[in-house]
């Protein structure tokens, strides 16, 4: 399965964006200067040898002190997928248990211990460092439903303004872009037909297959949440050829739709960032695809790891891309 449209070729496939940074602050330190008592009954002068006085540096800025100075819509909102997300496979794709059953049973395991350890990193930030944060646990997937289609709809109707309110910027200029590609004699359409209610997605068509969140470095009351969804769904994408007439501000149709019904399975970033105590909207980071197994000698997913050393290690990787 893949995904949809000529939405294929830029959403299918892991969305790999750097982070923007906050600007560079330049911090100068004062040279060490010599200089001479300027009262003789205080510093007498001795014997003609000039004392050196160092100046202490002004500490540079912190990343709390930096942010208060930039407007809220210039914070950054790609920080990008958090390091050590485990995304469980379809069943199909997982290593088999005949051929390689300790790659199989490590796979299991990795992905009851994930689930474990990122349900109480949640429960931390929500209940112990962000005391009275909903958990929002039942809300996931119908955010994750609603955020679908209103990228989809507005991307095939060309609505920028739409793609930008729901999704993070790195996504929303790529689709942007593509849109200002798009010939001006063609019309894309898309549609979701229905989900597939496999056991892939509990019968729902839409399971949440990862919920992680962890606290913004040296910023008090400020974090991130994130959600990866798996959504199987019928979709049907085309285009149609159109023409505008004079003193018509609407394309009319010149001839018949070109349709394609395609089946699905996506894995839908959703992100969630709260600045200084104010919690934003859900936003769409992007698509990722599954954990394969060449990626479990990833030291993230190294066996022995601690929650707390876990969550320490994602807060320092974080910090780093400020």
């Amino acid at each position: 399965m893949a995904s949809a449209i000529g939405f294929s070729s830029g959403l299918s496939r892991t969305v790999t964006r750097s982070a923007p940074r906050f600007p560079q602050f330049i911090s100068l330190a004062a040279p060490s200067c010599q200089c001479r008592p300027f009262s003789q009954s205080l510093a007498p002068r001795a014997k003609g040898i000039a004392q050196t006085v160092t100046m202490r540096p002004p500490e540079s800025p912190s990343t709390r002190s930096r942010t208060r100075d930039i407007p809220r819509e210039s914070l950054p909102q790609d920080i990008g997928l958090l390091p050590g997300t485990f995304i469980r496979p379809l069943w199909r794709d997982m290593p088999s248990i005949f051929h390689q059953p300790r790659e199989r049973l490590r796979m299991e395991w990795l992905s009851l211990k994930m689930w474990a350890q990122n349900l109480m990193g949640v429960l931390a930030y929500s209940k112990y460092f962000n005391k009275g944060l909903p958990l929002r646990f039942r809300e996931r997937r119908k955010v994750a439903r609603e955020l679908h289609q209103k990228m989809y709809t507005a991307f095939a109707a060309g609505d920028v303004h739409t793609l930008r309110k729901i999704c993070c910027t790195g996504l929303a200029n790529s689709l942007s872009a593509r849109i200002a590609k798009r010939p001006s004699n063609e019309r894309v359409t898309w549609s979701l037909d229905k989900y597939i209610r496999s056991p892939s997605t509990f019968f729902t068509g839409v399971r949440v297959v990862s919920d992680r969140a962890t606290q913004i470095p040296e910023m008090p009351k400020s974090g991130i949440r994130q959600v990866v969804v798996r959504i199987t769904s019928r979709q049907s994408t085309g285009t149609v050829p159109v023409t505008l007439k004079r003193g018509s501000k609407e394309a009319e149709p010149t001839g018949p739709p070109k349709v394609k019904e395609q089946d699905c399975t996506e894995y839908i970033v959703l992100q969630r960032i709260m600045w200084m105590g104010e919690e934003e909207e859900w936003r769409i980071w992007g698509h990722a695809t599954p954990t394969k197994v060449e990626e479990l000698d990833n030291p993230w997913f190294a066996p022995g790891l601690t929650l707390s050393e876990r969550l320490k290690l994602m807060t320092e990787t974080l910090g780093k891309k400020w």
